[in-house]
């Protein structure tokens, strides 16, 4: 028995190959008259499965023609059987089952199709609604009166079906990508880490990030280099963080010629942040720089406590943020992992659950997709988070400069502007600065796209050294995986630069919201139609794992079925049992055996056998039945030649 997929397949082969499957006055669909039941509203499946007409279940009907509803005429194609509605045969409606079929017969002169069944029931297509040829062909196939040979079965495993559960392959880019971008966006800002004063850079990031943590209003502005400006706003208050070895030191770097140099634009002392364990120190430095009247308009030595502010973290604690490896260093990039991946999860797991419900999945199934396609982006994304920036804290990030700062420099000016303006925030920048942006920009996602291919290919990695999959399977999976990355990245930057252009040019949308949407569209579009495109040319190359393991059960099934002398109702059964435990994860271990032709009949066996004790004990005829049955056969033998004239009986001697 033929699966449902399969059966789909032949129908949509059938459809491509010829010029009308179904006529212009058979119901229109999306596929130009092809139906899947998906294609139907949920409301008219849902009346015509409680009409009692069809004995299968709704996730069975694999093709409706015509409207059952207001029409006189049409036809379903289940996994299991046709159904047909018609007033022109004696009952007006009819169902057959594809292994009853023994007989069809088109007769183009009456243009009807005739289908015969085991109990010699005739049955009769002959509306001119229909290609009749066309469905001949199809009962043919699905009753097993005609097989496709093994290039045409491999050719069906390539078609995929318009509505076809599928791989989310955007959903998962899109998502990913987000994650990549936005960890390469950490990865930007962490760029002075490992600059001698990176501590106090570290200091900065980290005191944002506990502030956003616990529900303030904080941003960080310093990243524009303003002379004596803010490094970061908290409550609408300006923010210098100083981090040095001690209170003094901290106090002294904001002074110059005797004067405070972080003055707000009302006159006012900007707040100067500090490490949690020379607060003290540094006020005490802050009151005596107030008594020599070297902070303006401040005299009272007491508004010391206003002017300093304690940091969240301790000096050592900010010094070993920068480096690679330590407690502190891996807690924040997990902190910044956790809510960069939240972010994706969310983004993946609505695109999946829109995605799935516009294929026609009902709301349980489009939600299990959904939550698959976000927890793997989301945990993808964390991972990629913690690797990268500990990664680029350990020196990566230095090694690529040479090489991202020479491809720039190729690039050019204005697609550097274009590059810089598509992966950051802020305002957009032209010139040098955009180049100088633009090679950061590059060294971070050139570490995050790199280490997210690593993270979604581990399990591909795990199971070529358990033996589960080949050397030419690990490729493909890796290369289609990072296809789909590339392509979801090349595709962020150029749906971002227009989502941004169309933004500019709309100010209820705005450049931000243009990009970040023209961006997430290009991902998406970008890493699906890579992805597909990878694996179409490298499955011209290599045939997947599971194909092969397929066809050796397929092979072994054929053998055993002879071996058995089983019969058709019994190796559907069988079928239908096997399929529902034949995952992928069964075929990994096949390829994995030592012998796999020795674990496709054990795998095998056990369906059969249980299929096989529920036979009917047929008891031996007796001796005096063999000796009736005998005699009529020789009688019959001697009525035959004597009724043959003696010079035909001589030739055939």
């Amino acid at each position: 028995m033929h699966s449902k997929t399969y059966l789909e397949k032949v129908i949509y082969e059938i459809h491509q190959a010829s010029s009308f499957f179904l006529t212009s006055r058979a119901w229109s669909s999306p596929t130009h008259g092809f139906s899947y039941d998906q294609s139907r509203s949920i409301k008219y499946m849902d009346a015509l499965m409680k009409s009692g007409l069809i004995k299968e279940a709704r996730s069975d009907v694999i093709c409706i023609l015509g409207d059952w509803e207001n029409v006189a005429e049409g036809i379903i194609f289940t996994d299991k059987a046709l159904y047909v509605k018609s007033p022109k045969n004696r009952s007006k409606h009819f169902r057959v089952c594809y292994h009853d079929i023994t007989a069809l017969n088109y007769d183009s002169a009456a243009v009807e199709l005739e289908i015969t069944t085991r109990n010699n029931s005739e049955f009769y297509i002959d509306t001119p609604m229909w290609s009749k040829r066309n469905i001949k062909i199809f009962l043919e196939i699905a009753s097993g009166i005609m097989e496709f040979d093994h290039e045409d079965r491999k050719r069906l495993e390539q078609i995929e079906l318009p509505g076809q559960a599928h791989e989310p392959l955007g959903e998962l880019a899109a998502g990913t990508v987000y994650g990549n971008i936005s960890n390469a966006g950490t990865l930007y800002g962490q760029d002075k880490f490992g600059t001698p004063r990176g501590h106090g850079f570290a200091a900065e990031r980290a005191n944002h990030l506990f502030d956003k943590l616990t529900g303030k209003d904080a941003k960080i502005i310093g990243d524009d280099n303003a002379k004596y400006g803010a490094d970061r706003i908290v409550k609408d208050i300006n923010i210098q963080s100083k981090y040095c070895n001690s209170g003094s030191k901290c106090i002294q770097e904001c002074f110059e010629n005797g004067r405070l140099k972080y003055i707000n634009a009302d006159g006012s002392p900007m707040q100067i942040e500090v490490p949690s364990d020379k607060y003290e120190a540094a006020i005490s430095a802050m009151e005596n720089r107030i008594k020599r009247g070297e902070v303006p308009g401040v005299t009272d030595p007491a508004e010391a406590g206003n002017i300093v502010r304690k940091g969240h973290f301790t000096y050592e604690q900010a010094r070993n943020i920068a480096r690679f490896g330590t407690v502190e260093s891996i807690t924040y990039d997990a902190v910044n992992g956790a809510i960069i991946s939240t972010y994706a999860l969310g983004i993946s797991t609505v695109l999946s659950f829109a995605v799935s419900v516009l294929n026609g999945d009902d709301l349980t199934e489009s939600l299990k997709k959904a939550s698959y396609s976000g927890l793997k982006v989301g945990g993808t994304t964390f991972v990629t988070a913690v690797l990268s920036s500990q990664l680029s804290k350990a020196g990566l990030n230095s090694l690529l400069v040479g090489s991202s700062e020479a491809l720039i420099n190729v690039m050019g000016p204005k697609a550097s502007a274009i590059l810089a303006n598509a992966l950051r925030s802020g305002t957009n920048i032209y010139g040098a600065a955009a180049m100088k942006s633009a090679a950061k920009l590059l060294r971070s996602n050139a570490i995050t796209a790199g280490v997210s291919i690593v993270v979604l290919s581990s399990v591909d990695v795990v199971n070529i050294f358990r033996g589960r999959i080949s050397g030419a399977q690990l490729f493909k999976n890796i290369t289609n995986t990072a296809a789909s990355v590339g392509g979801g990245t090349a595709g962020w930057v150029g749906g971002a630069a227009a989502g941004a252009a169309i933004g500019s040019a709309v100010p209820i949308i705005g450049t931000a919201i243009g990009g970040f949407v023209g961006g997430l569209a290009g991902a998406f579009a970008g890493g699906s139609l890579a992805g597909k495109a990878s694996d179409s040319l490298l499955g011209i190359f290599i045939e997947d794992d599971a194909n092969q393991m397929i066809a050796m059960i397929e092979k072994s099934y054929l053998q055993l079925a002879e071996d058995y002398l089983l019969n058709k109702p019994e190796a559907e059964r069988i079928i239908d049992a096997l399929k529902e435990d034949l995952t992928g994860a069964v075929l990994k271990d096949m390829f994995a055996s030592s012998d796999r032709q020795e674990f496709a009949d054990h795998l095998l066996v056990p369906y059969i056998e249980n299929e096989v004790r529920t036979r009917k004990r047929i008891a031996p005829p007796s001796t005096d039945q063999m000796i009736l049955g005998l005699r009529e056969v020789l009688e019959e033998i001697a009525d035959r030649e004597q009724s043959l004239e003696p010079g035909k009986l001589q030739l055939e001697k």
